[in-house]
Order: C-alpha cells, then sequence, then structure tokens
C-alpha cells in the first residue's frame, strides 16, 4: 500500500510538471522552469525529494515560489541538532517548504515602494502556526527597487530574479532560506527582550500569550522596564498580570494597519491608542521602535516604553526624542527586572531536588512544565537579576530559527 501511495504521488507530480507542453504555445512548466536554472539545482532536488508539496498546488488560484538559490543553501549553519536533521525529519523539512509557497500569483514588478504586504503561505501546520489563513511572509520593495522576504526573527531574504512564470504561477529566487516564524519566547531571545518576557512568566502568562491565535503584542524593550524599577516591580502579581494584559490584543495588526488615530482594545478591556507624529509611531506615549516581528501566533512591535493601563490616554510630547513613564513613583535602575523568573535552561546550578525541564521535542509551549517553576506562591512578583544572567534564558519548546535551517540543511545532504 505505501508503494502505491509513493507510485500515485510520482505519477501525479509528473503530469503536473508536464503541465501544457501539448498546447501550440506552452508556457513553461515548473519543472523544466526549475531544471533551466542552474542556480536552482539544490531547491529542485528538494522539491524531487518531496513531491507531495507540490500535491497541494492545485488547490490555489496561482501560487508563488520563493525558490532558494544554490548559495542561500551554502549559509545554512549546523548546529548541535544536525544528527537528528540528517535522518530525514519529513515533518519539518515539508513544513520548511511550504513557508516557501505563497497563496497567489505575486508579481514583483507590480509591487509599490515603501508599502510592506503581509502574504499567507501554505504553512498551516497547526505545529508550526497559530494564524488564521497561513502563516504570512512579509514583503516590502526598498529604494533601489530591492525587493525583500521577511521571514521570522526578523530574517531578511532579497529577490535576486523575479517573475519567472510557470503554468501554475510565478517562481522568485531569493538569496536566503525563509525561516518558519517562531514561538513568543524563543522571538523574545534573539531580540534581547528579556524583562518583558521574564514579567509574563512572573505572572504564569507565558502559556497564554504563546498559544493565543491571531494576537498582536507591545513588547516593551528592557530600557523601559529598567526605567520604572520599582515602580512595576513592588507590584503584586495581578498587578502586573493587569500590565501585561494591556500589551496584548486578540487580532492581528501589522504596521500598515496602525494608522493614526486608531483604537484597539487590549485584552483588558481599556483602549491603546496610535499616534503618528512625522516619521515616528506612538502606541499610546510609547515609541514604536520596531514593527512586524513574525511569531507563530501574530506579530509582536518593540515600543520603548510600558504601556500602563492606568494611563490609557497618555500622550507623547514629540518634540523630545524620549517619553518619560507613565508610572508613578518611577525611578531607574541598573539591573534589568523579572529576569529572575525566567527558569533557567543553560549552565544551570546543580540542584538536590528534581525539577521538570521544558521539553524540547513539540512546538507548543505547556503550561505546567514551564511556567510552575517561574514563580512561587507569593504575592509578590520575583524581581531582577544581572543583565550577565540574562544570557542563560529560557526557551519555549519548539524549533528555533538555526535549528529549521538545519532541518533543510540536513535533506540536501541526503539528496
Amino acid at each position: 500500500m505505501r508503494q502505491n501511495w509513493r507510485s500515485l504521488v510520482a505519477a501525479t507530480v509528473g503530469l503536473f510538471l508536464a503541465g501544457t507542453r501539448a498546447q501550440t504555445e506552452p508556457v513553461q512548466d515548473l519543472g523544466s522552469l526549475l531544471a533551466n536554472q542552474s542556480s536552482l539545482s539544490t531547491f529542485y532536488g528538494l522539491i524531487q525529494k518531496y513531491p507531495q508539496i507540490l500535491l497541494q498546488l492545485p488547490s490555489y488560484q496561482g501560487v508563488t515560489i520563493l525558490a532558494p538559490n544554490n548559495n542561500a543553501f551554502d549559509k545554512i549553519p549546523y548546529s548541535s541538532l544536525s544528527d537528528a536533521f540528517k535522518n530525514n525529519n519529513e515533518d519539518v523539512i515539508t513544513n520548511v517548504l511550504q513557508y516557501h509557497i505563497l497563496q497567489g500569483t505575486r508579481i514583483a514588478a507590480q509591487l509599490v515602494p515603501g508599502s510592506p504586504v503581509f502574504i499567507p503561505t501554505l504553512l498551516t501546520s497547526t505545529e508550526y502556526t497559530n494564524v488564521t489563513g497561513g502563516q504570512v511572509v512579509e514583503n516590502v520593495k526598498q529604494a533601489g527597487n530591492v525587493v525583500v522576504f521577511v521571514s521570522g526573527q526578523g530574517s531578511r531574504s532579497t529577490l535576486v530574479k523575479s517573475d519567472l512564470s510557470f503554468t501554475g504561477g510565478v517562481v522568485q529566487i531569493i538569496d536566503s532560506l525563509l525561516i518558519p516564524p517562531s514561538n513568543l519566547t524563543d522571538t523574545l531571545n534573539a531580540f534581547n527582550i528579556t524583562s518583558f518576557e521574564g514579567a509574563l512568566y512572573a505572572t504564569d502568562d507565558v502559556y497564554s500569550f504563546s498559544n493565543t491565535p491571531n494576537v498582536t503584542i507591545f513588547a516593551s524593550a528592557d530600557s523601559g522596564f529598567e526605567a520604572l524599577g520599582p515602580a512595576i516591580t513592588s507590584m503584586t502579581s495581578e498587578e502586573l498580570a493587569q500590565v501585561m494584559n494591556y500589551t496584548i490584543l486578540p487580532q492581528v495588526v501589522y504596521s500598515p494597519g496602525l494608522t493614526n488615530g486608531t483604537k484597539f482594545v487590549a485584552r483588558n478591556g481599556e483602549n491603546v491608542s496610535v499616534l503618528h507624529s512625522g516619521n515616528n509611531v506612538y502606541i499610546n506615549s510609547a515609541q514604536l521602535l520596531t514593527s512586524d516581528i513574525l511569531i507563530a501566533n501574530g506579530v509582536l512591535h518593540v515600543i520603548d516604553n510600558v504601556l500602563n493601563p492606568q494611563g490609557p490616554y497618555a500622550q507623547p510630547n514629540p518634540q523630545i526624542g524620549s517619553q518619560a513613564p507613565v508610572f508613578a513613583s518611577a525611578s531607574n535602575v541598573d539591573e534589568l527586572p523579572f529576569t529572575a523568573s525566567i527558569p533557567c535552561t543553560v549552565s544551570c546550578p546543580v540542584s538536590t531536588t528534581s525539577t521538570p525541564t521544558p521539553s524540547t521535542t513539540s512546538s507548543v509551549v505547556t503550561p505546567t512544565s514551564l511556567v510552575a517553576a517561574a514563580t512561587s506562591s507569593s504575592t509578590r512578583v520575583s524581581t531582577s537579576s544581572s543583565k550577565g544572567q540574562a544570557a542563560a534564558l529560557a526557551k519555549e519548546t519548539g524549533f528555533g530559527a538555526a535549528g529549521l535551517m538545519v532541518a533543510l540543511g540536513g535533506a540536501v545532504l541526503m539528496i
């Protein structure tokens, strides 16, 4: 039965690649297109190795294939996970390939400079994405006709050859692999947003923030927490939870949706307002520093201050470069608040008691294993540790960016 299934797959793919050669003026089929592009030989080998990916294509009204060139595969790093991926983890590899296929025909020549678009892909597995309609890739045309695709953890791939038509859509050749967006804590770690992560552990909110589908999160940079000091570290767990619930929206809002004067209702029921002044964008009075960081269950925006649910009408002063905190009794501190709440996973002290550790095989966080060890029964939250300790951070379960790249690299070694 298994052999018959493989034969059926091969036959179906053969028909798909054959395309419309019988037509008087046939459009090039996908197989011929890939075979004729010498820079895509590695990618073409992957498609041949996992033909089941192409079985999904006829269900869409045209597709865009972002095909990494051979140089892109030369950039793939190896890690301690390389042996596992060399054992042919088909689930990881096929999901990475699905993330390189966009729904709909996207012509680079039609892009408007400076206007990012967020395009759904064929990556819809709940193991890797928790957004409606398929995980997205950001596409933007920059000055000088440079076209960039932004994927997980801010990874950037540049278009090097565009708009190669085939019978089912177009192929766009890119210079780096796309990385499927990872879970929230992996992403916070990658961008060194440690106090916000620690506050999530301190309030038992890691599971909720990481697993609720279709969310937008406004995460303050570490400097925003440092500027508050005891104004936030002296809060009870319940008070801190109110602050954290004011940073999350129950909908996905990418930067084009952050229009001037727009108001959104946060999880705690209070409004969050957007204000534009010149080239700056503010969320209440906090300036937007980095936008559109893709995560598995939505999008993350980094702001310079911590939002205060007790001050939803706070307004910025655009005439000054740095906005003042909106919490009473704010006092700057040198140590990063809440990082002590992040459970240790690297170079941890030896304990005489058994402590559960986060799983590294599932892409979904379990609330008990990750959160229970991170907090105590005290009504006051754990506060800070040194910046040096912040380097050894907990990671939520799931594959990180390097792991996904190694997954694809491992597959190449077996072609």
